[in-house]
């Protein structure tokens, strides 16, 4: 009884079990400790704090209180000193997310150094104009707020190169926008947008754009300016109308799911799209005059649309790998599909397909597949101009197939060479891919060597133990070279010849070093090189490789990793696992390619 009369007392003493936040609850999370760390490195994080304001001391971080000042005594002749002020750095990174903050001080102009600045998973619903004062400021996040709109002063940043403004409740963006002219990523999905303003065509460096889940009913034309854009996401918006979208050169991923379209969007000229996505929309066909531009093209989404014909001209898409038709209004699917050469994964469910059986298809792709290549009749085909025309003799595309698809396919048919008679066909077709994978070639026949307009060389799991000096000298066009799974220990230095290679894959050979010639291939963006046996890094080379995005040296036999290879900083992609080094560690390694880099860096010794 005694000890429930105390509980009673207790509970009904007047204090609460929760009480407001106070700015001195706030101000206390700005620990000593943490001010100090903070002007060794520049940066400071108080994420995830619960603070409803900033600590007043952060927009001084740098400045020395009257009595640190007093309590500070440097003796510049003791180098062991632990307060070394002329070491400090100013605040160049400052995290405030997932907080509860509901305004930022005006004092923010004081952090003038600021980089880095992230304030997402708050409850912001305006900014300062003093923000426009962060003049050297590279990437803000301001997703997950409440903002309504962005004062004239914030696109004062123009060092800006990173806007994440997702998930706020912003209705209209004024054409300043524009003034960012250095931003190369732009997050506005999960907002209001109804419209887009027209200085949206200035942010010509643009490479990523999303603006999904909007209420957007058109995409402007100025849109045609950003010619460095590689990806654009419109998706679940209320589109209806998309201009001409050819002058997006380098784009590879274009997302239009869940919107209103009636017409397959006009991508002549799009030669790098490699992800299209159209699902759930109204398009009624598939337009075949843009099949040709879409040679890299490897995923093509097209469900749940109205589409009743799959035509002949779909085997142009040489690269697709994935193909989805599902739940259209499809009754037959052509035989051309079962040749198209890379496909892995057809998906045609929810259709009511006549000319295969359902369990057929229900058995999936490879059944598919093997199934349209059975039912294919070369006498009926060779008096037609079907896409699909072949050669009844051998299994070697003829060169009306070559010449409609410009694709020399002869994909694993365990052959050990190839009739030149094949390579002047091709040559008279003028392909631009040539795939001879999954063969039993030990050697490349100068019939090859004819075939000078060949963008995209196939040459994986075959027998090759060297490749002819006139592949550099003769296919000179080459942008993309697939040499995985071979037997191959060196290149020829005739490779240096290819000048616009962009993509070079030499995975599971037998180099035990990176072969010389490629270092002198300057549009190098993919480098391939996993699964060998390399001891070395060659840093110094490799920077000469200044477009280099993509570095394999995944399973190799390197020992050590040169910490100047965190200075490649325009690597997105680098994968080390499976070598021998002790250093990096397994969990910096799975961090990512950023996390490695920065661990590289920091390793590198001070001059």
């Amino acid at each position: 009884m005694k000890t429930s009369s105390a509980r009673g007392r207790k509970i009904n003493s007047g204090l609460s079990v929760f009480r407001p936040r106070s700015r001195s609850d706030d101000n206390q999370e700005l620990s000593l400790e943490l001010i100090v760390a903070a002007r060794r490195s520049g940066k400071l994080c108080l994420s995830s704090r619960g603070l409803a304001s900033v600590p007043d001391r952060v927009w001084n971080i740098n400045e020395l209180t009257d009595e640190e000042l007093k309590e500070l005594q440097v003796d510049l002749r003791n180098s062991d000193s632990q307060d070394k002020w002329w070491e400090y750095e100013s605040l160049k990174t400052l995290d405030l997310s997932s907080n509860s903050l509901t305004k930022i001080s005006e004092d923010i102009r004081r952090l003038a150094d600021l980089i880095n600045l992230d304030l997402h998973c708050n409850l912001l619903e305006s900014l300062p104009e003093q923000v426009g004062c962060l003049s050297k400021l590279r990437k803000f996040n301001l997703s997950s707020n409440k903002l309504r709109g962005l004062p004239c002063q914030f696109f004062n940043l123009n060092e800006l190169r990173c806007l994440d403004l997702k998930s706020n409740l912003i209705k209209e963006l004024s054409p300043a926008i524009g003034d960012l002219v250095m931003l190369e990523y732009l997050n506005l999905s999960s907002n209001e947008l109804r419209t887009l303003p027209s200085g949206l065509g200035y942010l010509v460096r643009l490479i990523a754009l999303d603006l999904n889940h909007n209420k957007l009913k058109e995409l402007p034309p100025d849109i045609m300016s950003m010619r460095a854009l590689k990806k654009l996401d419109v998706s679940n918006n209320c589109l209806e109308i998309v201009h001409p979208l050819g002058e997006l050169r380098k784009i590879e991923k274009l997302d239009f799911r869940m919107n209103n379209l009636s017409a397959f969007p006009d991508v002549r000229g799009c030669t790098s799209l490699q992800e299209f996505h159209l699902a759930h929309n109204g398009i009624t066909e598939i337009d075949v005059n843009c099949l040709e531009s879409l040679g890299q093209l490897k995923v093509l989404n097209m469900s749940n649309n109205e589409i009743d014909l799959i035509p002949d001209e779909i085997i142009l898409l040489i690269n697709c790998e994935q193909l989805d038709l599902s739940y259209n209004n499809i009754s037959a699917i052509p035989s051309c599909v079962g040749v198209m050469p890379n496909l892995q994964n057809f998906i045609i469910d929810g259709n009511k397909v006549r000319n295969i059986r359902r369990d057929i298809v229900s058995c999936g792709t490879p059944r598919i597949m093997r199934h349209l290549r059975q039912t294919i009749n070369p006498t009926n085909i060779e008096t037609t101009n079907s896409p699909l025309r072949v050669c009844s003799a051998s299994n070697f595309p003829d060169k009306y197939t070559m010449r409609n698809a410009k694709l020399l396919s002869v994909v694993g048919q365990n052959i050990a060479e190839i009739p030149d008679e094949i390579f002047e066909n091709a040559k008279e077709a003028e392909v631009t891919c040539v795939d001879l994978s999954r063969n039993r070639l030990q050697e490349l026949t100068d019939g090859l060597s004819k075939v000078t307009s060949v963008t995209d060389l196939k040459l994986s799991y075959n027998l090759l133990g060297e490749l002819p000096e006139w592949i550099g000298e003769s296919l000179t066009n080459l942008r993309y070279l697939d040499l995985s799974k071979n037997l191959l220990t060196s290149l020829p230095d005739s490779l240096t010849g290819l000048q616009f290679l962009v993509e070079i894959n030499i995975s599971f050979n037998k180099f035990e070093e990176m072969p010389e010639c490629i270092y002198e291939m300057p549009n190098l963006e993919i480098l391939i090189a996993n699964d060998n046996k390399m001891s070395s890094v060659n840093v110094p080379a490799l920077s000469k490789l200044k477009y280099l995005a993509n570095l394999d040296l995944s399973n190799n036999n390197i020992g050590y990793v040169p910490p100047e290879l965190g200075n490649l900083k325009h690597l997105r992609m680098l994968s080390l696992n499976g070598n021998c080094f002790k250093q990096p560690r397994q969990a910096t390694l799975m961090k990512g390619t950023e996390e490695i880099l920065a661990y590289l860096r920091n390793r590198i010794p001070q001059s």
